[in-house]
């Protein structure tokens, strides 16, 4: 049931309190409100938001994030192999969502230890 934690991060967006879930690494991502400015860092995944409901609120996404239509237009951030710190901060977002592989791991983590809240999906 590795998604699970998702799941209720997804239905979080609509809250008005504290949210705290386990991602699938084992970390503890706390929003103190629902999240309002979202980057994605894997297709899959902003395909998810989407899917959730959470597409308004999608401010970023890599290479390749191209469904629904909607998201074809969101300003990119890098890559699955790149990810660009720079671009990711100056959205400003209160929520990360990564897929970590080889090519991003460092990236991910790296917006993790400036305390961005990023939720971890495998």
């Amino acid at each position: 049931m590795p998604w699970v934690g998702f799941v209720l991060l997804l239905f979080a967006f609509n809250a008005k309190a504290q949210v705290a879930v386990v991602d699938d690494y084992g970390k503890q991502v706390r929003l103190p409100d629902q999240a309002s400015r979202i980057v994605s860092l894997a297709p899959h995944l902003t395909e998810l938001l989407y899917a959730a409901g959470a597409g308004t609120r999608v401010v970023g996404a890599v290479d390749y994030s191209d469904f629904p239509h909607e998201a074809r237009a969101l300003p990119r951030v890098g890559s699955d192999a790149h990810i660009n710190l720079e671009a990711v901060l100056a959205l400003r977002p209160d929520l990360v969502v990564a897929w970590p592989n080889p090519g991003s791991v460092r990236a991910v983590n790296r917006l993790a230890e400036l305390a961005l809240p990023v939720f971890r999906s495998e």
